[in-house]
């Protein structure tokens, strides 16, 4: 295939990608201009820039070209099959014979539009080449299975075969090869996969004969992968390069970050790396907001609770709280928030760490210890700057929370975010850090406490059946997240109560005399019109305390 045809051929197959709603128009002359200039191999290009994970790849090149798939791999290559031909040739051009026959030379490729060495080995072989695709990772794991049990049979031939030509520096630098590329393919890959599933974490999990690569999506983890352990050093110092790590010290834990493209678009993740007795664990939070609605009514707040925040929101002054554990989706309600609030007339600063949305219109800040910017250095900062609104990513500690409260007592409008399981909870949380009663009844307008919740599978829940056939949920039964909540407006009685000291079970007691509804009631009225079901309101929230 001379250069004209493989143009060709990559145009039909980008278009497919089109047709198939994989890859938009744009993405598409991205990957066909960088194809032509780059000299790179096509699925190189493909998965660098993002557009695509190696595995779907591998997957739609097959439908494409109509070629068998999943490709069957030899647990036991062939050894007669190698012996003409050199494995570092094989690697650098991801190419690997499968079997043959009398007539037939099975190959996998990565980049199947690179007919001149698909041509070369098939000449080499004397049989016409039958095609197969693996992801270039896979073929570069199969050789390097091919290179060990090559160098354990010069090994074990040493003592009697006397010098070898392949001497201690060429078996480092193959070593240092075969240990490279597949490396930088799997994290790559990971990511890619867990990006397009859209996880919200990636943990890597070192165990004594294996690594353990899970998802967390929709709240639960799931395994997706198994390394060796022989890999674990490889992607540990992969990660920290990407996130800017030490990637000497392994034994003080440490926490980055890391940008990447996927599809085309920059992703963010935040990196928390520490030391286990079997190598370092890895966890990375996806900062992936795309194709996000920052809508209240999509998160699944009713009509009557987007009509309360409203109201919480739209004053002139004073703190408005989220709270809830990780992952609740408090930052996705706050920007939602500040979405209604974003308008030419409003100055609105957010401090985070780190930025989860990038929102036009507002200033954002994101917080680095290392220069000692903290959330309360920052927030001084910023109210010399002439806010009207502020959103706080979180109030750790009683400096940030005093800083808060003067802000919300010279006329700035302040939204944050308390780790506490009720919303009365947060009342006393910040009395517990030492600011005064009285301020926080002055200060304090309201309080929302959440969880998500899984929704119950549209598509399971039609056909009331569920399964391993059910490809909209994988047979979980759940596809996608609703929120429940519990919503607290500081009324005078409340603020009597803050500052008389009264406890969170009597705030909360007299919150519901006047009109809000506990966490649990409202996710068991979820579980009752079928939007999830008790067994998950059960696994989220404490129906005997309500949180």
């Amino acid at each position: 295939m001379n250069a004209a045809a493989r143009t060709l051929g990559v145009e039909a197959f980008l278009a497919f990608l089109e047709s198939e709603k994989m890859l938009s128009a744009h993405a598409a002359q991205r990957a066909l201009g960088a194809s032509k200039t780059s000299g790179h191999p096509f699925d190189t290009v493909m998965t660098e820039l993002g557009l695509i994970g190696e595995q779907e790849l591998a997957e739609n090149l097959s439908r494409f070209m109509k070629l068998p798939s999943p490709v069957d791999i030899p647990e036991q290559f062939n050894p007669e099959l190698f012996s003409s031909v050199p494995l570092i040739y094989l690697r650098e051009n991801a190419i690997l014979p499968l079997e043959t026959d009398a007539e037939l030379l099975v190959v996998a490729v990565a980049d199947p539009f690179s007919s001149a060495t698909i041509d070369a080995l098939a000449f080499h072989y004397e049989r016409r080449p039958s095609l197969r695709i693996l992801p270039r990772r896979v073929i570069a794991e199969c050789i390097e299975r091919l290179e060990q049990a090559a160098m354990e049979a010069v090994s074990s031939e040493a003592g009697s075969a006397g010098p070898s030509d392949f001497g201690p520096d060429d078996l480092e630098r193959l070593k240092d090869f075969a240990r490279e590329a597949p490396i930088v393919r799997f994290v790559a890959d990971t990511i890619h996969k867990a990006v397009d599933a859209r996880a919200t974490d990636i943990h890597i999990e070192p165990h004594e004969d294996h690594v353990r690569i899970r998802f967390r999506h929709d709240g639960m983890l799931s395994t997706v992968d198994i390394a060796s352990t022989a890999m674990l050093s490889g992607i540990s110092t992969r990660i920290k390069i990407l996130s800017r790590l030490n990637i000497a010290e392994r034994r003080l834990p440490q926490d980055g970050r890391m940008r990447i493209a996927v599809r085309g678009r920059d992703v963010d993740l935040r990196v928390s790396v520490i030391p286990s007795i079997h190598g370092e664990a890895i966890v990375l939070r996806i900062l992936d907001r795309a194709g996000v609605e920052l809508r209240l009514g999509k998160l699944g707040f009713d009509d009557a609770a987007q009509a309360k925040i409203r109201n919480m929101s739209q004053s002139a002054n004073g703190i408005v709280l989220v709270t809830g554990p990780t992952g609740s989706g408090k930052t996705t309600t706050l920007y939602s928030v500040l979405a209604e609030r974003s308008l030419p007339d409003v100055k609105i600063f957010t401090v985070e760490d780190p930025v989860e949305y990038r929102m036009a219109g507002i200033t954002q800040l994101q917080v680095n210890l290392a220069i000692d910017l903290d959330f309360s250095a920052a927030l001084r900062s910023i109210l010399r700057q002439d806010p009207d609104i502020i959103l706080l990513g979180e109030i750790r500690d009683r400096e940030t929370a005093q800083v808060a409260v003067q802000a919300a007592l010279t006329g700035h409008l302040v939204f944050s975010t308390l780790h506490t399981n009720s919303a009365a909870g947060a009342l006393t949380r910040l009395r517990d850090m030492g600011i005064d009663g009285y301020l926080l009844g002055a200060t304090i307008r309201g309080v929302i406490a959440q969880r998500l919740l899984r929704r119950v599978c549209p598509a399971c829940h039609a056909e009331d059946q569920t399964g391993p056939t059910c490809r909209t949920c994988n047979g979980s039964g759940y596809s996608g997240r609703t929120v429940t909540y519990e919503m607290l407006e500081v009324s005078p009685r409340i603020a009597q109560l803050i500052d008389q000291g009264a406890g969170e079970m009597e705030i909360g007691r007299v919150a519901a005399e006047d009109d809000l509804v506990p966490m649990a009631v409202h996710a068991t009225a979820l579980a009752q019109s079928q939007v999830t079901t008790m067994e998950e309101v059960r696994r989220v929230i404490d129906l005997n305390g309500g949180g």
